[in-house]
């Protein structure tokens, strides 16, 4: 099938969120293991992961998948069109029976996020964004989202449950701020729903934990940029993103961002 992003691709991957979302929430038990960084895998992560890829593979063979539970093939990073998947961003919280996991999709082209799903099965949400438009589907019901004006003297900060030194000392710059703490990718739909303003992060993380949160607060008229204020690439060959800056605006970068990166 021709890929184009219409109403039949968004239904299709609702339909296999749906099916990822309704096979987490029955699940009784479950397997932890440590893969070799030490990180944490369950069977949910597994399972999930091939619940995308058949699907995915089935409709799109001639797409790549690149998946963080797949043996990675960094040539996917640098081909026109790539799927980018993780199948639970936030592990760690699932395996301690928490409710901060999401379950991310995103469809990459000529390096750019153009089209991303994250779904959070504890609150039964969805939220997609692709061709400018972002909607949360939440119980059935669909709405549309964008971000929000900001104030720069009244900055609403979205930031990990434990972030490193390096953005702590780059938030402790910014007065007069509000910070809440959420896990996984839902940070960035708290900036596409308007909730918040800027999502900072000064050390690494892998382009499947962003992807498709990228693509959704692109949709809704913010963007990811890099520590030289520019948008956040996948078209290379390393799986880490580097330091980034989810913002709002990128006015942000300017009035707030760049004059604070000093030293650290």
């Amino acid at each position: 099938m021709k890929f184009v992003i219409d109403n039949s691709l968004k239904d299709f991957l609702l339909d296999v969120i749906k099916e990822c979302m309704e096979y987490v929430l029955t699940l009784k038990t479950f397997k932890v293991e440590s893969k070799f960084d030490g990180s944490p895998v369950t069977d949910a992560d597994k399972k999930i992961d091939k619940i995308i890829q058949k699907n995915l593979s089935s409709r799109y063979p001639y797409i790549p998948v690149v998946s963080e539970e797949k043996d990675l093939n960094k040539g996917a990073f640098l081909t026109d069109r790539y799927w980018l998947i993780d199948p639970i961003d936030g592990t760690k919280s699932f395996a301690k029976n928490g409710t901060g996991y999401t379950i991310n999709i995103a469809m990459i082209h000529q390096g750019n996020p153009i089209l991303g799903f994250i779904a959070h099965p504890p609150s039964n949400t969805v939220w997609y964004g692709f061709k400018g438009k972002t909607f949360v589907l939440n119980n059935n019901v669909e709405r549309q989202i964008q971000v929000s004006q900001y104030d720069v003297y009244n900055m609403r900060i979205v930031a990990s449950q434990n972030y490193d030194l390096k953005t702590k000392e780059f938030l402790n710059k910014i007065k007069n701020i509000q910070i809440e703490h959420f896990s996984s990718s839902i940070k960035f739909c708290k900036l596409a729903e308007g909730k918040a303003d800027l999502y900072a992060r000064l050390n690494s993380i892998s382009k499947w934990d962003i992807a498709a949160g990228d693509a959704i607060l692109r949709s809704a008229g913010g963007i990811t940029l890099n520590e030289q204020g520019a948008e956040i690439k996948y078209n290379t060959s390393s799986t880490e993103t580097g330091i980034f800056f989810a913002v709002s605006s990128k006015t942000i970068w300017n009035e707030l961002i760049l004059s604070r990166l000093n030293g650290i």
